[in-house]
């Protein structure tokens, strides 16, 4: 059995950042608000110029992650003006106690591994892709 797996070549001043941003719900208000408007905090952040991919879960009924890929933290900044972001911080403002919220920016210092296709950063810098041989167990 072969397979892909790519490496990335990471410029010494990498442009692209990876936003981690997280929403726990406190209350029942929170966890209303949240469910409520998931699914369209993600599909405003697929739609953002500068976003190259998005991968959000749930972590339990009252927490979600949603974890981006940006060409540029220029794009990322623009984003927390847009309307829907705006309208979570507004609901936080109106409802301190109501939902937990967090986030974390990271820029790539070195590659990960991908096997078979390119995902997050890996859709963003070049890659090497290497053929590896796996030896996997024996179906009968």
């Amino acid at each position: 059995m072969s397979y892909q797996l790519y490496q990335l070549e990471i410029p010494e001043n990498p442009a692209a950042v990876i936003f981690v941003n997280g929403i726990l719900a406190r209350d029942r208000q929170g966890w209303w608000w949240m469910w409520r408007n998931l699914r369209s905090l993600k599909r405003a952040t697929v739609e953002a110029k500068g976003c190259v991919q998005v991968k959000a879960g749930i972590c339990s009924p009252k927490e979600a992650i949603v974890v981006s890929y940006w060409s540029e933290e220029s794009n990322l900044k623009n984003f927390f003006q847009s309307e829907p972001h705006r309208q979570m911080m507004q609901f936080a403002r109106k409802h301190p106690q109501s939902l937990c919220l967090y986030n974390e920016t990271y820029k790539p210092s070195r590659s990960g591994k991908y096997i078979h296709e390119p995902q997050g950063m890996a859709l963003i810098y070049d890659r090497e892709t290497t053929a590896k041989s796996t030896s996997g167990p024996r179906v009968r």
